[in-house]
């Protein structure tokens, strides 16, 4: 990855479209989108390949822009957020195929309650490479809480609408957005992001 990334900042560099002051923030910038594209490609294949691609759309569509709004623990390496995300994923599909039909219901509910609380209590949770002022904290609260009540109202929809297993896949996102929140601002309080 660090090859492409050198030949598209060559390219940004060498056609005037990017000064050398602002170089190492577009590096940044193409680094983060990057790898969030290869993640979305082998979330999508593994789907395809597991024939869960319903269950993890739903998912997708509701987790990324959760996490980028409430903020939270955030993996060291690209190969380590590579793997954690791969492990989300595996958990999306295990609880698309182990829990079926009604038997969805009252975990999805557990799961999107939980996480809702604890996005309540914790967001926004600032990490090493996304610090927060003041009135950025006061944004970001406002953008998870909303964030977080429209997956909520679509998780009440699904379930109104007999989707269970879809209901299942969005529960997963917030509650997944609320333990990484946990996890960010107790390894916060450590020191250790």
């Amino acid at each position: 990855m660090d090859r492409l990334i050198d030949k598209i900042m060559e390219k940004l560099l060498g056609g005037g479209w990017v000064g050398e002051e602002n170089a190492e923030i577009v590096r940044y910038g193409l680094e983060l989108n990057v790898m969030k594209a290869l993640i979305s490609a082998a979330m999508l294949a593994a789907a395809f390949i597991m024939r869960s691609a319903p269950a993890v759309i739903a998912f997708m569509l509701a987790y990324p822009p959760m996490r980028s709004c409430c903020g939270g623990f955030h993996a060291r390496t690209r190969t380590a957020c590579f793997i954690s995300s791969m492990l989300i994923l595996a958990a999306v599909i295990a609880a698309s195929k182990l829990i079926k039909g009604d038997a969805a219901l009252f975990p999805a509910i557990a799961l999107c309650a939980a996480g809702a609380v604890l996005v309540l209590l914790l967001a926004p949770v600032a990490a090493a490479n996304k610090p927060f002022d003041d009135v950025e904290r006061r944004v970001f609260r406002r953008r998870s809480l909303i964030v977080t009540a429209i997956a909520a109202a679509v998780t009440a929809a699904l379930a109104l609408a007999g989707a269970y297993g879809l209901m299942l896949s969005v529960s997963l996102a917030v509650f997944f957005t609320g333990a990484f929140l946990a996890v960010g601002r107790l390894s916060g309080r450590k020191g250790a992001v």
